[in-house]
């Protein structure tokens, strides 16, 4: 099973290509009724298009989606685990090898946009909200 960090370190390593970045200075730290929903991160490289879709429940799971499409086809990756939050960190723990994981990812939310950034990189990733309808599919 892949790490969520290695599908957030993806999406980090996409944006970065494309020198995108994403910063604020909102002091308002985000409830977990602002995370509850679906969020959808698109890119699209030399050799790839990628579209990562996690959903957040009220119930404290999540579940990721990374659909990848190159010259070999298409892909889907299903992931899920659990979350909470403090503050402006978010604990994703996940089972890997039959050990649970636990990795802690400071978020933002505004309006429609979550900004997830670990400690070692120093670019956000944002996902803007969807519909849950888009995820389900898959699930």
């Amino acid at each position: 099973m892949k790490k969520f960090s290695y599908f957030l370190s993806v999406m980090l390593l996409t944006l970065v290509s494309f020198g995108v970045t994403s910063c604020g200075d909102d002091k308002d730290e985000p409830k977990s009724n602002d995370l509850v929903g679906t969020w959808q991160f698109k890119a699209v490289t030399e050799d790839a298009a990628i579209e990562n879709l996690v959903q957040f429940t009220k119930d404290g799971k999540w579940n990721s989606v990374e659909i990848v499409t190159d010259e070999i086809g298409v892909s889907v990756e299903v992931e899920k685990g659990t979350y909470t939050v403090s503050g402006n960190k978010i604990n994703v723990s996940y089972t890997e090898d039959g050990k649970t994981v636990t990795e802690i990812v400071t978020l933002e939310v505004k309006s429609n946009k979550l900004m997830l950034t670990y400690e070692d990189m120093p670019v956000a990733i944002t996902f803007d909200r969807v519909k849950d309808s888009v995820i389900q599919p898959y699930l």
